[in-house]
């Protein structure tokens, strides 16, 4: 395993996600009484100081005043608050599961390097991931509490209050992390699947190896499926919340720059504006992750297309074509309790709806 690879599972780990230790001696998760018990402190200790911190950073800050918007920032809080908790939930009530999914794709990945090697890959992946935590999880968080307005002046209680306030919404994004992690892992894992077949195909095609192939491949997908049935409600409730804040920040920054042009004020649009390219750069980390998944995960009928499009004269190419028709009935696609599929298209309805919302929210702001 890649040192940065475990340095990110240590971050999980602290973060709460993770109620369980990696062993370093067998490269596997191993049940661990204090991890359990860390993870439920620190979500008891979340579930008690959180609002505090949030509702004395927000208290201290200079904000549009208007109705409409304190509303927004209740339900911003809401949406954080929620996403935090019921995540570490999930990850505490069914730890047993979530440990015995991460150790099978660990197990997919060790039996899939045997014979290829995509390391270039497997580290361009872990690059991304990395990019996304120090960028948008830490970066843009500290640049957006270094420029919180605080209505008494800068002293260094509001600092230590606004960071801690930014603080709170970067353990929410977590959650996106452990997702990505996952997804990242599984698209390694179905790259190596894929030069494999190809290998054979190219060569003499033995039904069994196809076939193991195959359920190997099977086997990556009926394990990120279930993680992600684990972490459903938080991811949906993370969805919404993205579609929320897109357009709380873009109506943020509008009701500032107007207030402070009414009252000669200097412009406050760099804290919404930073806070928005934060969760901007989740949305497309997520995304982007989902598609490529369900890209790679589709690829492999790429390689067995070539055999089935003949006449089938032996018993190596009525494997393949059973298996091209079993493919044909799974679902590949990150989906969310059925609600709806992350993926490319996922980026164009964010745009939509923050068009729509926006004409509707200026038109209230205009008539207060």
């Amino acid at each position: 395993m890649l040192t940065s690879e475990k340095c990110f599972i240590w971050l999980l780990m602290v973060c709460g996600m993770m109620p369980f230790r990696l062993n370093a001696t067998s490269g596997r998760f191993v049940e661990s009484i204090v991890y359990y018990w860390a993870c439920v402190f620190l979500s008891v200790l979340y579930a008690i100081f959180a609002p505090l911190i949030y509702w004395n950073g927000i208290g201290s800050v200079m904000h549009p005043s208007t109705p409409l918007v304190n509303y927004m920032i209740v339900m911003q809080f809401v949406f954080t608050y929620s996403v935090v908790l019921l995540s570490r939930f999930e990850a505490i009530t069914q730890c047993g599961k979530l440990m015995h999914l991460l150790n099978s794709i660990l197990h997919l990945r060790e039996k899939t390097s045997l014979h290829t090697d995509v390391s270039l890959f497997e580290k361009r992946l872990a690059r991304l991931l990395w990019f996304k935590v120090i960028v948008f999880d830490f970066a843009m968080l500290i640049i957006c509490g270094a420029f919180f307005n605080p209505m008494q002046g800068r002293t260094l209680w509001n600092m230590i209050v606004g960071y801690g306030n930014m603080m709170l919404v970067s353990t929410m994004n977590m959650t996106v992390n452990f997702l990505l992690a996952v997804l990242y892992r599984a698209e390694h894992i179905y790259c190596q699947i894929n030069v494999r077949v190809v290998e054979i195909m190219q060569g003499t095609k033995t039904p069994n190896e196809i076939v193991k192939l195959y359920l190997q491949h099977t086997d990556t997908t009926v394990t990120v499926q279930g993680m992600l049935e684990i972490l459903s409600i938080p991811l949906l409730l993370l969805n919404l919340w993205y579609f929320f804040v897109v357009v709380f920040a873009v109506f943020y920054t509008y009701t500032s720059v107007v207030q402070d042009m009414r009252s000669g004020g200097h412009f406050n649009i760099a804290n919404p504006i930073t806070f928005l390219v934060s969760e901007v750069g989740q949305i497309y980390y997520m995304v982007t992750a989902s598609q490529k998944f369900t890209e790679s995960a589709r690829s492999i009928i790429q390689s067995l297309s070539c055999s089935t499009n003949r006449m089938v004269d032996d018993t190596n190419d009525q494997a393949v074509e059973l298996l091209t028709i079993e493919y044909l009935s799974r679902d590949y696609t990150v989906r969310i309790k059925g609600l709806y599929t992350i993926d490319n298209t996922m980026l164009f309805s964010i745009v939509a709806s923050t068009t729509s919302y926006m004409i509707i929210l200026v038109q209230f702001y205009l008539q207060e």
